[in-house]
């Protein structure tokens, strides 16, 4: 009674605002009914689709319906999905899209999507180098491309984040960019490296028992330093296979990682907020607002809200994360 209570209440909330569609898990609002349609049509094929290559099996309907508003505009693309969590549990979730449609339904939609399936996987707030990196993973071509130019141009300027620094951040860096670009390139690497599914589990050991243990489980090797070193050979190794990507060259003198240095240039109850914004300059955008946020292991009893920067706009004209 309590959930048909709850389900007629968000319907009431959304009926005010434009169209709406009910799908299995969602309800999409926005002021055009085809649009509509057609989005609930995409997320639950995004739904499942993403459940099968990320857990290897679909996930069983969500107990409440996610309310997914879509507003269409000329502007550049964005998203941001809320999670609640609480009791071992997504106790809610919403999401909001924007921007032209195409790239809505190509590239923010199977990003937000990705987001819920990790949410519902662990149960917890994931390591934004994972959550934005795996979502990143599961865009279309032309935006996993554009991050692979993005990261190389951060190494080629010295601006990385060490990678142990990355692993355990749990909220977002000054170079916020970097957390992106390095994120997604991270989670391509070890998926290439194994799957998808392997990938997961590499994160979830990382959470419970460390990186370095999760990067000697699950990788081979010693330790995370040991990890960075062989994704950054990788990056050597794959140089110039795209046309989209840059070389990678060495810059010892401006890199603040000095081991990373050194073998690049030697040839060798919860709420959580999770926008979809592009990596772009500038490399420090200001404006992160944050709250208190207790870790995995201690999850805070308080619920509270993770904003992310503002959204800035990339050479190619659409701002993301």
């Amino acid at each position: 009674m309590k959930k048909r209570i709850a389900l007629f209440l968000v319907l009431a909330a959304v009926s005010s605002m434009g169209a709406d569609i009910r799908t299995a898990n969602f309800i999409v609002i926005s002021a055009n009914p085809q649009v509509c349609k057609q989005v609930g049509e995409w997320a639950e094929r995004y739904r499942k689709e993403k459940a099968i290559q990320w857990l290897g099996r679909e996930m069983p309907n969500w107990p409440q319906p996610c309310p997914l508003r879509v507003n269409v505009t000329m502007e550049a693309p964005s998203g941001e999905t809320v999670f609640t969590f609480g009791g071992g549990r997504v106790t809610s979730q919403e999401m909001t899209i924007r921007g032209p449609l195409d790239r809505l339904l190509y590239s923010v939609l199977p990003h937000e999507i990705t987001h819920t399936i990790f949410a519902h996987h662990f149960k917890t707030p994931v390591p934004r180098w994972a959550d934005e990196g795996g979502s990143v993973l599961s865009e279309d071509d032309a935006e996993r491309d554009r991050h692979d130019k993005h990261v190389r141009n951060i190494l080629n300027k010295g601006q990385q984040i060490p990678m142990r620094t990355l692993l355990g951040l749990r909220e977002y860096p000054p170079q916020v960019i970097c957390l992106y670009a390095q994120g997604y390139s991270m989670c391509d690497y070890l998926v290439k490296r194994s799957n998808r599914q392997h990938l997961l589990n590499f994160v979830g050991a990382g959470m419970q028992y460390g990186w370095d243990q999760a990067a000697k489980s699950h990788f081979g090797h010693a330790n995370v330093e040991e990890l960075e070193q062989a994704w950054l050979k990788h990056l050597r190794d794959t140089k110039g296979q795209s046309n989209n990507q840059q070389l990678l060259a060495a810059n010892p003198s401006a890199n603040p990682n000095p081991n990373a240095a050194a073998t690049f240039a030697g040839n060798g109850v919860t709420k959580t907020v999770r926008l979809t914004v592009p990596p772009a300059q500038p490399l420090d955008p200001q404006g992160i607002a944050r709250a208190a946020m207790g870790s995995v292991e201690q999850p805070s009893n308080q619920p509270n809200v993770r904003l992310e920067p503002p959204v800035p706009i990339s050479p190619a004209g659409f701002p993301r994360r």
